[in-house]
């Protein structure tokens, strides 16, 4: 029932029509249907399955001229015509209404609005080659079920498309949110549809890899470089430790292998981790040349390679890091 403005009370009866038929505007052409969409939540990024989990809420809005007496009314989803939206993006979204609160709302004019929340996650395919210092807009495709671009044209409302204050997720900085359309033609369809993207911006947190990864990384390294003060005639000693800091890195590289999905190609702390352990290597391999000094008599120059080492090894390290992580962000 509805309160018309006399106090008269109207019984909200649908009329005689077919809920698969999309409605026919007074001007002809498609159904414009304006969305705009609230990301609720963001609980986080899944880098080795490739998903973020969402909580998104959804809004359409559009003319049906066959409801336009029946102003304040309410009906079940499936009494009247909606625009079915599916994602494109592989996913196990979920939705938050259903059944008796599953409704629209009729407004002025035959103007139907209709709300959704969903929930779950979805696939990103973000690229990780420039991990930890990488940036991602996680694209999300809505697009219509079987309906042309002839039929559905959706209007994306920016303006009441926006971000919670508040977002879970850890790890990540949310910049922003863009809604666009575009038309594209699905083979899986075979006609052209009117397509919905919701791009989420977002940057990764790389304090935690520079403080629990990087720095400890540094310090392993560093380590064998007291190859270079042990007196080079004590060469066992000093390619044992070689040889402990040379396992510690591959243990450090094995650690961060586990966290992301088997790639074919390197990541910015791949590459890292490989100039560490082959900075190590040098450092035993540079043990190995100052004994083979010494035991042929040259200990003075076995010293000279030693002082020298001290200065070169540091900034080799520091320089091939630097050099890796701003190639890798061109």
């Amino acid at each position: 029932m509805a309160l018309l403005g006399g106090g008269a009370v109207m019984a909200c009866t649908l009329p005689d029509m077919r809920t698969d038929v999309a409605p026919t505007p007074k001007n002809g052409g498609p159904v414009q249907v304006d969305a705009s969409f609230t990301v609720l939540d963001i609980l986080g990024v899944d880098d080795v399955n490739q998903q973020i989990n969402v909580d998104i809420g959804a809004m359409l809005v559009w003319q049906d001229p066959r409801l336009q007496s029946l102003e304040g009314c309410r009906f079940a989803r499936s009494q009247v015509w909606v625009p079915d939206i599916v994602l494109q993006n592989s996913s196990n979204l979920r939705t938050a209404r259903n059944n008796a609160r599953d409704q629209v709302v009729v407004g002025a004019e035959g103007r139907v609005t209709y709300r959704q929340r969903f929930f779950g996650d979805i696939s990103s395919y973000h690229n990780l080659r420039d991990f930890p210092f990488d940036t991602h807009d996680f694209a999300i495709t809505f697009l219509p079920v079987e309906t042309g671009v002839e039929t559905v044209k959706f209007v994306p409302d920016q303006a009441n498309t926006w971000l919670s204050d508040h977002l879970n997720i850890s790890g990540w900085q949310v910049n922003g949110l863009l809604l666009e359309e575009q038309s594209a033609k699905l083979r899986e369809a075979g006609q052209v549809l009117s397509m919905l993207t919701l791009t989420i911006s977002a940057e990764r947190e790389v304090n935690y890899y520079l403080f629990r990864i990087m720095l400890p990384l540094f310090f392993v390294v560093a380590m064998s470089w007291v190859i270079f003060w042990v007196p080079p005639s004590r060469f066992e000693f000093q390619i044992g430790l070689g040889a402990t800091s040379m396992l510690t890195v591959i243990a450090f590289n094995l650690a961060v292998a586990g966290a992301l999905p088997p790639l074919g190609y390197l990541t910015i702390l791949d590459q890292i981790l490989i100039w560490s352990i082959a900075m190590v290597f040098l450092a035993i391999a540079e043990a190995l040349v100052t004994g083979l000094h010494v035991v042929n008599g040259q200990e003075t120059r076995a010293h000279r390679i030693d002082r020298l080492a001290r200065m070169v090894f540091p900034i080799l390290l520091i320089g091939g890091w630097a050099t890796l992580v701003l190639s890798g962000l061109r």
